[in-house]
């Protein structure tokens, strides 16, 4: 179970024109932390989630912004921003 309460959006960061905000949560009972962010870009905005957890917050919120823009760069197979307007 995810505790949604655990952790608050960090602040939004730029990179090529979009803006990154890592969403991470602590995972109940287990200590670790998710990869959950948002890549947005003017009007849009979309969701991504990876498989990878962390042992502290702060790493976790280092690897969901290298994901983002490994996401970005157009290196992570099946997601994409290219349609983000």
């Amino acid at each position: 179970m995810i505790d949604k309460t655990a952790a608050p959006d960090s602040i939004p960061c730029s990179y090529k024109g979009f803006a990154i905000t890592a969403r991470t949560f602590q995972i109940r009972g287990s200590g670790r932390w998710t990869q959950d962010l948002l890549i947005g870009r003017r009007d849009s905005l979309r969701s991504f989630s990876g498989p990878v957890t962390y042992s502290s917050q702060e790493a976790a919120i280092t690897g969901c912004l290298e994901f983002a823009r490994r996401i970005i760069d157009g290196r992570v197979r099946d997601c994409s921003v290219a349609d983000l307007s």
